[in-house]
């Protein structure tokens, strides 16, 4: 049995350019929704998300809800992963606290920065992305296991 503890850094998936209501208004496209969708599949059969925290607005709730379909995770709202409102360090944080199977669905550039943050170097972070960061047992700080 493997010790390792492993957490979920979620970019909110493909997202109309706009809404009348406003930028937390904006929801998936459908393409945005299906290619997630299948995005969510693949990691359910292969990963184990135990809880899912989102960020409130609409694009990234209904990711949460794609991988909340897909793996059986509950999902809670989160202020702090609203755009703009934690840097890197504290999304990481916010996972940990929850601890092994957490997922956290949110934004970029907050996403893509935490994940820089914990592979030491920029990578590119797509909407739909997935990371996968591990915590061994002794250690202190996530690595980056993949990122797809």
């Amino acid at each position: 049995m493997s010790l390792t503890i492993r957490l979920y850094l979620v970019r909110h998936a493909q997202a109309e350019s706009n809404h009348p209501l406003g930028d937390a208004a904006r929801r998936l496209t459908a393409e945005g929704r299906a290619a997630f969708r299948a995005q969510a599949d693949a990691l359910a059969a292969e990963a184990k998300v135990a809880r899912i925290l989102t960020s409130p607005y609409a694009r990234a709730r209904e990711t949460a809800e794609l991988l909340s379909a897909a793996s059986g995770a509950g999902v809670t709202v989160e202020e702090a992963l609203a755009s703009g409102h934690s840097e890197a360090q504290e999304l990481v944080r916010i996972a940990r606290v929850h601890g092994d199977g957490t997922a956290v669905v949110g934004h970029n550039p907050e996403i893509a920065d935490a994940v820089a943050f914990v592979a030491g170097r920029e990578v590119p972070v797509p909407p739909g992305s997935v990371a996968c960061l591990e915590v061994e047992p002794d250690g202190d700080w996530p690595r980056l296991a993949w990122l797809r």
